[in-house]
Formats: C-alpha cells, structure tokens, sequence
C-alpha cells in the first residue's frame, strides 16, 4: 500500500476572516493556487489515490478537496476524520486506515507536528524521526505490514516548491 502524508497548505493568520477560530482557517489564495501547481506535479508523478482521508479542518479540507480534484479522486473518495485532527491519537488513526480494506493507495491530509510523528510511526516504530513537513509538502510511504501496526519506508518526500516544478514540466 502507498500511504501519501500530505500537510495543508498555506492558511489564513489566526484572526483574519475566520472568527478567531483555528478550526475555520482558511487557505491562503496564494496557498490554494500553489496546492493547485503542486498537485499537478503530483499528477505527473502517476499518484492515484483511492481514498483520501482528510482533517476536518478548513485548511485541511480545502487542500484535500484540490488535490483530489488534481487527480480524479471524486468528492465521495474524500473522508473526513477526527483522527487527523491535531493532537489525536497515531494508533486510532492506524485502526481507521486498516479499517479501508482493498484500499491499494491512500492520501492522509493534516497538520504538523502529527503528520511527522505518523511518519515517524511508519518508519521506525515509537521512536521519533526527525523529519519536518512543510506546508504543501507530502512524503510517500510504501506500507509492507499492517499487522499488529503499519510499518514500511520512505518511497519519497518533496516540498510543495518540487512539487510545483515538476508540475510545470
């Protein structure tokens, strides 16, 4: 299984448009036309999703529903989830994605610090690898074992500016 964590992209300063509420925070225009580019480069590196899991988070949200829209991943292949809210729990995240059965490629889409503790999940157990996920950016893990937890490597991770290049070429 190919397991893509992707981080939201740029969002609105909390305060700005959004009710002082963290969970309403939008994304940047700027941040939604750089999501645009780069999931074009994602398009050009064959990335076909069958299931995006997604924060229910507005800025989470929106980057899920333009990276979907990149790839012909349809509205209804969009799942929200609690357990990719900030601060949630890395096994009942794990629970839920065993539970998507038959699903060959997933796109998980939230926010930092958690999204590098899953990968860090992933690749070395309970240990923590230092790895920092920067907005837009997304690291493509080759899950091997699902049982008793998900284990695999790192296929590749790019920042949204490689991404962006390689989606203008």
């Amino acid at each position: 299984m190919h397991i893509y964590i992707i981080r939201h992209a740029d969002a609105q300063q909390l305060g700005q448009k959004n009710d002082f509420s963290d969970e309403k925070r939008s994304l940047t225009s700027e941040g939604r036309d750089r999501m645009r580019d780069g999931a074009k480069g994602l398009r050009a590196l064959g990335v076909e999703p069958d299931l995006v899991l997604t924060s229910p988070l507005a800025r989470a949200l929106e980057t899920a529903e333009i990276v979907a829209a990149a790839l012909g991943v349809s509205k209804k292949e969009i799942v929200q989830t609690d357990t990719l809210k900030p601060g949630s729990s890395v096994d009942e995240l794990f629970a839920e994605v065993k539970k998507h059965t038959g699903v060959e490629s997933l796109a998980l889409v939230g926010h930092e610090p958690d999204l590098s503790g899953i990968i860090s999940r992933i690749l070395h157990g309970h240990s923590r690898v230092p790895i920092e996920m920067k907005k837009g950016s997304v690291c493509c893990l080759n899950v091997t074992e699902t049982v008793p937890a998900l284990r695999g490597s790192l296929a590749w991770m790019l920042t949204l500016k490689h991404l962006r290049m390689l989606g203008k070429s």
